[in-house]
This record gives C-alpha cells, sequence and structure tokens, in this order.
C-alpha cells in the first residue's frame, strides 16, 4: 500500500515507519502544509495522522486538513494517531470519516492489524468513510465529481483555518446562483476563490468570464460589459460581444468592482434587476442570465455613506460575501503557498525539479511582511527561481530594498538635504510597489493608494526606469 507517515516528532514518524515498513510504499512529512504537497503528487492510499501541531490553540486547525483529505475525489483511508485527549474531537472525527482512531503513547504492535483492516477496505473499493456510511458503491456523476474536487485542484493552497472556513462556505453555496462579493487587500487570491466558486457550481461547464474595472476607463469598461454595434462610435467597425452576453448562463467576475463609476454603477444594477440589456449603438434588448461573482479591496458600506456607491447595488451585490484574510494573517500558509510555487516554476523554466529554498531564505518567506500578499510571493518565487543556477535557491534572491519602517526612514548625521531623502524615499517605495505588483502600473499605483497618473508622473519625475 501507499502510506503517508504524517508527525511533526520525528522519533515517532522513525517509529511508525519500522512498524508499518514491510511490503508498504512510505513517504513521510512533519507538518500538515507539508503533507498537503506529498499528497498532491503521491495519493497515499492511507495515512497515518498526528493532526496536532506545535502552536495549535486548539483542534480546529487539524480537523480542518482532515476534512480537506476527505473532501478530495479519492480520499484516503486516515488513521489517527495523537496526542489529543478530548473525546469530542475523537467523535468528530469518526464521524466525519476518519478509518481509525488511535491515542499516544501508541503500541505499534496493533499497528499492523489496523492495516490489514486498511488494505481489506480498499479492495473492497472503498476509501474515505467507514462501510456502514458507504452501503452502495458507485460511479460518480459529473455533478458528484466536480462536488469531490479538492482544494489543491481549485487552486486554493492553504490549511490555516480562516481559509479552510471559507472553503467550507463556498461549497455550501456554490451550487445555488446567489450573488457572492469576495473582499479583501490586494492580492489575497480574489480571482481564485471566485472561479472555485464557478468550479463548484451547476454553471461549470459554461464560460467563467472575468474583467477587472479597475484597469479600463470608463468608456472601455462600459464597452467590454454591454459590448456594441458596428458604427456605434468611431473604430467600431464591426459588432462586438460583451461580457454580460458572453457570461449568459455561467459566471460574470467584477474584479474591483468598487472602481466602477456613479453612472455605470446605475447601468449595471439596471441589467441585475432586468436580466437584459442592450449592446452600445443598438435598440433591441438582449435577455441574459449570469452568476455574478464581484470582488474588491474597498469598504463599500463606507464609500456607500460618502455617497460614491449606490447602496441599492450593494444589497444586489452582497447575498453571501466572504474576506480574504491577508497573507500576514495566515503565516502557517507561506512555506506551502511557496513550496507550490517553486515546483510550478521549476517546471516552467526547465530547472531541478527537487529545488528547495535555503535556511536564510526560509527565514526571510517568514519573516516578511508580504504586503502584496500571495500575489508579491509568487512573484518573489518566480524572479528566485529565473535568477537561481543551483538547485538550492541562496541568500542573493532576497532584494536589498526592503519595505521601510512604518516611522519611515532613519536620520544620520551624513543624510543629506530633506528633498533628497523624500525624493530617494518616494523611489524606494515605488521601486517596491512595482517589484510587488510584477511591474504592473495600475497594480502599482493601487498599492500606493495613489491614481495611475500621479504613479506615472512620479516615475518620471524621479528617473525610474520600468519594464514596458
Amino acid at each position: 500500500m501507499k502510506l503517508l507517515i504524517v508527525d511533526p516528532n520525528e522519533v515517532v514518524r522513525r517509529q511508525l515507519f519500522w512498524a508499518v515498513r514491510k511490503d508498504n510504499d512510505i513517504q513521510e512529512a512533519a507538518s500538515r502544509s507539508e503533507a498537503a504537497l506529498l499528497i498532491s503528487g503521491h495519493a497515499p492510499e492511507v495515512v497515518l495522522l498526528e493532526p496536532l501541531e506545535e502552536g495549535d490553540p486548539d483542534d480546529s486547525a487539524g480537523i480542518a486538513f482532515v476534512e480537506q483529505l476527505l473532501s478530495a475525489a479519492v480520499p484516503p483511508l486516515i488513521i489517527i494517531i495523537t496526542r489529543s485527549d478530548r473525546k469530542e474531537t475523537a467523535q468528530r472525527l469518526l464521524g466525519m470519516g476518519v478509518f481509525d482512531f488511535m491515542r499516544k503513547p501508541l503500541n505499534v504492535a496493533n499497528l499492523p492489524a489496523a492495516l490489514g483492516r486498511a488494505e481489506r477496505r480498499l479492495s473492497y473499493g472503498v476509501t474515505g468513510a467507514p462501510t456502514a456510511l458507504v452501503p452502495k458503491i458507485e460511479s460518480p456523476t459529473p455533478a458528484k465529481k466536480a462536488d469531490q474536487k479538492d482544494a489543491l485542484s481549485l487552486g486554493v493552497i492553504g490549511v490555516d483555518p480562516q481559509v479552510q472556513k471559507i472553503l467550507a462556505q463556498v461549497r455550501r453555496i456554490a451550487p445555488t446562483s446567489v450573488s457572492v462579493l469576495i473582499t479583501g487587500e490586494t492580492g489575497t487570491g480574489k480571482e481564485v476563490f471566485a472561479q472555485a466558486i464557478h468550479e463548484l457550481s451547476t454553471r461549470r461547464n459554461q464560460r467563467f468570464v472575468a474583467l477587472n474595472c479597475a484597469v479600463l476607463s470608463d468608456t472601455l469598461v462600459e464597452d467590454e460589459l454591454f459590448g456594441h454595434e458596428k458604427g456605434a462610435f468611431t473604430g467600431a467597425v464591426d459588432r462586438r460581444r460583451g461580457r454580460f452576453e458572453l457570461a449568459n448562463n455561467g459566471t460574470l467576475f467584477l474584479d474591483e468592482i468598487g472602481d466602477l463609476s456613479h453612472p455605470l454603477q446605475s447601468k449595471f444594477l439596471r441589467v441585475l434587476q432586468e436580466k437584459q440589456f442592450e449592446r452600445l449603438g443598438a435598440s433591441q434588448p438582449i435577455e441574459t442570465d449570469f452568476r455574478l461573482i464581484s470582488a474588491t479591496h474597498r469598504n463599500l458600506s463606507d464609500m456607500a455613506r460618502e455617497g460614491i456607491f449606490r447602496e441599492d447595488l450593494i444589497f444586489r451585490l452582497n447575498v453571501v460575501s466572504f474576506h480574504l484574510p491577508p497573507l500576514r494573517e495566515r503565516r502557517g500558509d507561506i512555506k506551502l503557498l511557496a513550496t507550490h510555487f517553486l515546483g510550478e516554476y521549476a517546471q516552467s523554466f526547465q530547472k531541478p525539479t527537487n529545488m528547495s529554498f535555503s535556511r536564510e531564505v526560509s527565514q526571510y518567506l517568514l519573516d516578511h511582511p508580504w504586503p502584496g500578499n500571495v500575489r508579491e510571493l509568487k512573484h518573489f518565487v518566480e524572479r528566485a527561481v529565473a535568477l537561481s543556477d543551483g538547485r538550492v535557491i541562496g541568500r542573493d534572491v532576497i532584494p536589498e530594498v526592503e519595505i521601510m519602517a512604518p516611522d519611515g526612514p532613519v536620520l544620520s548625521p551624513d543624510s543629506g538635504k530633506m528633498d533628497g531623502m523624500v525624493r530617494n524615499y518616494k523611489r524606494q517605495l515605488i521601486l517596491q510597489a512595482l517589484d510587488m505588483a510584477g511591474n504592473n502600473k495600475i497594480e502599482a499605483a493601487r498599492i500606493l493608494g495613489i491614481s495611475r497618473s500621479h504613479l506615472f508622473k512620479l516615475i518620471s519625475q524621479l528617473g525610474i526606469s520600468t519594464k514596458p
């Protein structure tokens, strides 16, 4: 059998290995995050799991990880081997479908018998929940297969309890057609969760149509949404279908919807109310039926109080809402995400598949505040893999210019004139924002909280060289 041993204690892992090594293909993991990566490539049939890790305030993270394992299309049989003595936790895990539950200190002589039972269960073609809960084995229908997709196949990477709670809520609301509003800082993965909702919905076989409202002018956003008829305006040489039309029977994802102008908000609200629209330059209405998912890093309620955003539109958008935590609040996922991106880029750049981070880089990953969140982390790993020649990514990939302390630059007797210091400070901030945004100037302006035109002006004034 293919086994995975997951325990933070190396001595325990060695004991378990020697107890079950005969006739088994075994891999080991020291943490839940490491286990999640191994499972994606190893697909174990049985997992021997200690769900608790050092620093866990309670059992919730371990329970969430078990739920993640059991949600896979072909879930492994899970044998819990834990130091926890909470009866409620044991009952909950067994009720979820855990195959067996053992407490430490463990008599390893009992393991072969437990594995024998697991092997017999597997020979019947049943995994996951106990036999009593699976009276009949069926080939899953397409709908069931979609519901069983694991988090990794949906693009959601993380064992943090906050992320797992959101994922569980996503699974519950995805089959409905309710509108969803996803909030969170820039780079937290709002589009990833929007795509996950689409993949788990009944519209999964139709289009997922996305538009970022922040990167285009009002005129272009309107054209992108409504489409146009030939001759509707100068340059309209052909008829063009808009996103409302393309998303019919599918999902429409509008990122940074808080950037919609007030006139466009009114037009958009009318489409949501009437389920129809007209292309620009046309008078014939077109019916449309899409599932709306919107996202923003702004506080729409505050904008409504200031008269910037329509309150009645918020009611339409915010039937169900999720707030994605910033990366600094899910630090346990940083190494997991970085390792995932490392594998992706190593393959993409045809680098060694067994690349790893040095101790210094691993510590940097944990210490850096990641103000650009997952997007910044992904850009960092991409650059690190591209710059590295060997198997181990060393400290030379760590940027020399780090984001400055909140209280600003440090003065010294040789600091120079204030104008020069301010100029240098602005330059460093802009370079940092451009780096975080992958050189996307519009995204960098959002990170800095300034307008696009102001950023372009500063880049010119400060003589900053940027890629095209």
